[in-house]
């Protein structure tokens, strides 16, 4: 009775806002423990509804009873959707359902009274102290959630520099004028090795200082000796952009411009310093007093280091065998031209034509030489300056020569900003992955900007089959525009074959598209939505069905991808690849399609096909949709009946300087190894390793780098070793 009349005393004051207790224990049990944290005071929450994160995320299980932290009254109570909650006074539980048999106004004790229980699917209750517009840190350094333990200092990477207020980015040797410091922070909550949710919370305080090359002095502090953001209250909600990078930031990476205040834009200047060579310190804390420091030398120049602007290649293909660029952007009013980078596996890189072969402000250009193997490239602008600064380079694009003269097209469709999605640089090489899937099966290609089919510079219909990419692409950037729905439906109408994949292809035409977005998903590309996340990172072959036999992991390299598709066969397409928990991945259809009288052909995937971890996986998904659309590829040719005996039959040209083709002959259905090796028994390439159909096979080998000197290629099927030799000529 004691208890509870001071209890009513004190309500008064508690109701009027007043938190009277600075510690208080945890609202789910053990009540005397520390607990993991999943989401931290004012970390990001966007690109969607950007804000400050309220509260903090205490993990537990569906259906843990939460309980008030301290003795108070019920002030409010929400019973519908995921945010449903219940109100202590200035306490806040959210994603709890209420206990039915509490009211508004009744008197609860901590650690006793059940608020709720952790809604299905929650798996956390999102815990908040304070009215709005006086939230307060729950896990703050001199109070709050008690104990809290946590060891682990946050991690710092991704350092950037920018040109302020220009996107445009600047080396660390090479700082001029105001300089925007962007940098992420992932805030460790618990052990390596366990959640990711717990791994990559937001920061308590942020902040960089510059100092002599030695470390030894600081001739420059922002804010409170450096500190620039901390986190005790949060802040408004207009002042969210002027924490978080909007292009680089989302719910679960955090990145923060420490040279803005909270209330404004701003810039380190540079120009209030000497020039010469200086260390960066950027820091970021926690509440336990763990800190993390990067440092990053830095050199301030009076040279001009601005480069021109980014250049966007849209065009790279092949024009009567001599390959043909066109590109856009670039340029400035120093532009001097551009450098084109070309290299045979989109990794070792030499300058292929640079400023003299290329001066600004050209945008086109066609080279004498043919291409004779798959081949890469990407392209910078250069300005006159002396070294010449050069822009962030173009996505990389690929080409390549067909041997038995098929057009295949790479439709690159994969637009979406940096920040806004998983992919993080400003450019992307998801078309160089497809190429190389492609040219591992025996295929040439051209590859184009998406927006050179949309305007009708490019015609689908120039090509025998289109292999058109969307990463992670969505409704902000749209997956197919109108114009590219019409190019895509004259095409398939047409007989066309389509290869297509995406992880927001149906969420972005099915869930979120008009009308007739839903009817060009669902009479073109033959899939329905079903769902956003297919909860699942693996995959394989339906079997029976074109990849049977097929399996493989994706979405973890060269990003993550959290949301793919899951699909509903319709309009008589078949489900040929399903995620591991029986989920549609992928579709086949082939038929007519609207009012065409050819027969088209379409594979519809729902994750990004640049994700799927292995190279020998993307060739053999890829190389079996190329096989469906062309049989003649892989089936007897001109003679009539078929081979009479397994055999690999002599190269031609041999000896050879590019390329050589080696064709082989299968009486049967087989399981082909086809591989070539150096004198010393060393395999050097891989050209086949996969079921093939009666008949002759012609494949290209194209050892860009290879030495000079005679190989031995080595035919495997049927039980049967085959073997003849191949001579490399310079």
């Amino acid at each position: 009775m004691l208890r509870l009349a001071c209890l009513l005393i004190l309500l008064a004051l508690v109701g009027a806002g007043q938190n009277l207790w600075a510690q208080y224990p945890w609202p789910l049990e053990p009540f005397g423990a520390s607990q993991r944290i999943t989401g931290t005071f004012c970390e990001y929450r966007g690109p969607s509804n950007p804000h400050f994160h309220n509260g903090v995320d205490i993990p537990q299980n569906d259906g843990t009873p939460v309980y008030p932290v301290v003795d108070g009254r019920i002030t409010a109570i929400a019973t519908a959707g995921a945010n449903a909650y219940v109100r202590v006074d200035s306490f806040a539980y959210v994603h709890i359902r209420p206990n039915p048999a509490l009211s508004i106004g009744d008197v609860v004790v901590a650690g006793q009274t059940v608020l709720g229980t952790i809604l299905p699917g929650q798996g956390h209750v999102h815990f908040i102290d304070g009215y709005a517009g006086a939230w307060r840190n729950a896990i703050r350094a001199e109070g709050g959630l008690t104990p809290f333990e946590d060891p682990w200092p946050p991690v710092i990477s991704d350092v950037r520099f920018y040109v302020q207020p220009t996107r445009q980015r600047l080396a660390p040797e090479q700082l001029a004028g105001p300089v925007e410091i962007t940098f992420r922070v992932a805030e460790a909550n618990a052990p390596p090795g366990t959640s990711t949710a717990g791994l990559n919370n937001g920061a308590y305080t942020v902040g960089y200082r510059v100092l002599t090359r030695d470390r030894q002095t600081t001739v420059f502090a922002p804010g409170d000796e450096g500190v620039v953001f901390r986190f005790d209250r949060k802040p408004d909600e207009a002042y969210v952009h002027h924490v978080f990078d909007p292009l680089q930031a989302s719910t679960s990476r955090h990145v923060y411009i420490p040279t803005n205040t909270l209330s404004a834009r701003s810039a380190w200047d540079t120009e209030a310093l000497p020039e010469g060579d200086y260390t960066l310190a950027l820091f970021a804390g926690d509440t336990r007093g763990n800190e993390a420091v990067t440092y990053v030398d830095v050199t301030i120049t009076r040279q001009d280091v601005i480069p021109p602007p980014p250049v966007t290649l849209t065009e790279a293909v092949l024009d009567e065998g001599r390959p043909r660029f066109r590109w856009e952007g670039g340029v400035a009013e120093d532009l001097h031209g551009y450098r084109l980078y070309q290299s045979p596996d989109a990794r070792s890189w030499t300058v292929f034509l640079d400023e003299s072969v290329l001066p600004g402000p050209r945008a086109a250009h066609t080279h004498d030489a043919p291409v004779e193997a798959a081949t890469y490239f990407y392209l910078t602008a250069a300005d006159s300056a002396r070294p010449p600064n050069l822009s962030l380079q173009s996505d990389v694009y690929g080409l390549a020569p067909d041997p038995d003269g098929r057009r295949i097209l790479i439709v690159d469709g994969f637009d979406r900003a940096s920040g806004s999605g998983s992919w993080q640089e400003p450019w992307h090489a998801f078309a160089a992955t497809h190429g190389q899937a492609l040219a591992a099966a025996g295929f040439g290609f051209d590859t184009v900007a998406n927006e050179a089919v949309e305007d009708g510079r490019v015609d689908l219909a120039a090509y025998d089959a289109v292999v058109w990419l969307l990463g992670d692409e969505s409704t902000g950037l749209e997956t197919f525009s109108a114009n590219e729905q019409a190019r895509v439906r004259a095409y398939l109408e047409g007989g066309g074959k389509l290869f297509v994949s995406g992880s927001e292809i149906a969420w972005d035409l099915g869930y979120r598209g008009s009308t007739a977005d839903r009817a060009f998903l669902e009479a073109y590309l033959k899939v329905r939505y079903a769902g956003d996340d297919a909860a699942s990172a693996t995959v394989r072959g339906v079997p029976g069905e074109r990849f049977e036999g097929v399996s493989f992991s994706y979405g973890t390299v060269p990003y993550v991808e959290d949301y793919p598709d899951y699909y509903t066969p319709v309009g008589g397409s078949r489900a040929v690849l399903t995620y591991g928990n029986g989920r549609v991945a992928a579709v086949e259809y082939a038929g007519r399609f609207g009012t065409g009288t050819l027969p088209g052909h379409v594979f519809v995937l729902g994750f990004p096909f640049e994700t799927i971890t292995s190279a020998d996986a993307r060739g053999e998904v890829l190389g079996r949709a190329m096989a469906a659309f062309f049989p003649a590829a892989t089936a007897a040719e001109a003679a009539p009946g078929l081979p009479a005996s397994v055999a690999l039959e002599a190269a031609y040209p041999n000896p050879f300087t590019a390329h050589t083709t080696l064709t082989l002959t299968l009486p049967e259905p087989a399981r082909v190894r086809l591989r070539v090796f150096d004198l010393l028994g060393r395999e050097v390439a891989l050209l086949v390793d996969r079921d093939l159909p009666a008949g002759t096979h012609r494949l290209r080998w194209a050892p860009a780098g290879t030495a000079s000197g005679t190989y031995l290629a080595r035919l495997e099927a049927a039980g049967q070793v085959h073997t003849t030799p191949l001579v490399r000529v310079r």
